[in-house]
């Protein structure tokens, strides 16, 4: 369900991560072999104007920019990082290839951890020589079982939860009713004065018409 997706994205990153390192790897070689022609040039410039007749300003300029391209790479280690980008394009490209032969479930879970262990080993990646790698990831068939159990217990208490809710009382509800009653009174007067006078009886006519 999730682990040929999480199986893809592994490849792709160590194929990338691999490249990448490889790229910077070349960059430090280059400068390492460009540095180290400038020296040999220099030192046997020097040399040769100590033994020719040439002005000693010459001699002391090449042995200044000598010292001065010595200390450069000196500083810089070129050698040294171009190691640590070849190791760690290597471990990577190693984890990839392991990835490909693998057969069981430990040994998938085993290039995992060692691919997290390699992350925190990884030297520094400039961003200009980074791979972009297309990576999509998605939970395990385990995991994905859990969170699938888990939302439905949460369903089922919200549920629980609604159905426990109480109701009004009786005496709120007789509270209720009496309120309303009381409420439809005042109406029941009003409507009994707004009634017009119906028409006069045969014997208030006798005593009205009835000598006094």
């Amino acid at each position: 369900m999730g682990m040929k997706e999480n199986w893809e994205s592994f490849i792709a990153m160590t194929r990338a991560k691999a490249e990448s390192h490889g790229r910077v790897s070349q960059y430090w070689d280059t400068v390492h072999n460009t540095l180290n022609l400038v020296l040999i040039f220099l030192s046997a410039g020097t040399t040769l104007c100590t033994l020719l007749p040439v002005h000693h300003y010459v001699a002391a300029a090449l042995g200044a920019t000598t010292t001065l391209v010595s200390a450069v790479s000196g500083f810089l280690a070129p050698s040294g990082r171009r190691q640590l980008q070849m190791e760690s394009s290597k471990g990577f490209r190693s984890l990839m290839l392991r990835m490909v032969r693998c057969e069981t479930e430990r040994e998938y879970e085993a290039l995992w951890k060692e691919y997290n262990k390699e992350l925190l080993s990884e030297p520094f990646l400039p961003k200009k020589y980074k791979v972009p790698a297309d990576t999509n990831f998605t939970m395990s068939p385990e995991f994905t079982l859990v969170v699938a159990q888990k939302e439905s217990e949460l369903a089922e208490g919200l549920e629980s939860c609604v159905l426990e809710q109480p109701g009004p009382s009786d005496s709120e509800k007789d509270e209720k009713a009496g309120t309303l009653a009381n409420h439809q009174e005042p109406n029941l007067a009003d409507e009994d004065d707004d009634e017009e006078p119906g028409p006069m009886k045969t014997d208030d006519i006798e005593l009205l018409l009835r000598p006094s």
